[in-house]
């Protein structure tokens, strides 16, 4: 009975235990480096990570090349301000650039733990969140939106390709434009849930960045993550790893929706990916 009550204590409490992770990824290529943010799910009350993401930029260890979201930025629209704050001060040296997930779209309902072990589909959540004044507040502060289009940057080496879909898991990703052109030394992918990895893959690109599972939000020792929320394998639900000659991060995220305010062995994380060797 004391260790189910410590551990149900311990999945409250490791909400706020926020982290930095630099992570190496071994590609070939110029010195890179990616901020990579996810699912920050802001709430006006989320003034434990609010002053975390406003201390972020001393915890680098440099400033990134790219700062790269990939959704569930706000929970409801009583985050959006408090998110733009809190982000303003994380500048890619190279650009930043985001997609949206279904949270950006539509505000957090209350559904029943249980779904996310169903593989029937959920209805959409009646009340919208405010998408556009969102979108508009982050395209003001520098950032580039790449929901169902591409962009490139020129980093030292070259053109990289930068290739964003809209989310998958509430069918607005849109593909035909994922491609990887002979001139691009690098292709990023962005996607929040990570249900269209395998297009990437297929077609050549070298890093795919995805969030939404939250790495399963509760993990289990010497089981791992009980469901990613999507159709991603469950061995997949959070980190780097390595498929075929590209290489996909799934950020564990950094928040938590309002009705599921628990993590368990999923501490909440933004991520420095160094590509190649950025010192």
């Amino acid at each position: 009975m004391w260790a189910g009550a410590a551990a149900a204590a311990y999945g409250l409490v490791e909400p706020l235990a926020f982290r930095l992770q630099v992570k190496t990824v071994p590609l070939a290529h110029e010195p890179l480096s990616i901020l990579h943010l996810s699912d920050t799910h802001m709430k006006s009350y989320d003034g434990p990570l609010q002053r975390w993401l406003h201390r972020l930029p001393d915890l680098l260890p440099q400033q990134p090349d790219l700062v790269i979201a990939t959704g569930d930025l706000i929970d409801d629209n009583s985050g959006i301000d408090p998110l733009l704050e809190c982000l303003r001060p994380l500048q890619g040296k190279l650009g930043n650039f985001f997609v949206f997930g279904s949270h950006d779209y539509y505000q957090a309902v209350f559904r029943f733990p249980t779904k996310y072990f169903s593989r029937r589909e959920q209805p959409l959540p009646p009340q919208k969140a405010d998408a556009r004044r969102l979108k508009e507040g982050l395209v003001s502060a520098g950032w580039r939106s790449l929901t169902n289009d591409t962009d490139f940057v020129k980093g030292p080496a070259g053109t990289i390709r930068l290739t964003g879909v809209d989310d998958p898991h509430i069918h607005r990703e849109k593909l035909g434009h994922i491609e990887r052109g002979a001139d691009d030394v690098l292709a990023v992918a962005l996607v929040h849930a990570p249900n269209v990895v395998s297009e990437w893959i297929l077609r050549g690109y070298d890093l795919v960045l995805a969030g939404h599972t939250h790495a399963g939000q509760v993990r289990l020792p010497f089981t791992g993550a009980l469901v990613t929320n999507s159709t991603l394998p469950a061995a997949l639900a959070g980190g780097l790893h390595q498929i075929g000659n590209s290489w996909l991060h799934v950020s564990p995220g950094l928040g938590v929706s309002k009705f599921t305010p628990v993590r368990f062995l999923t501490r909440p994380e933004a991520t420095l990916l160094r590509i190649g060797d950025p010192g």
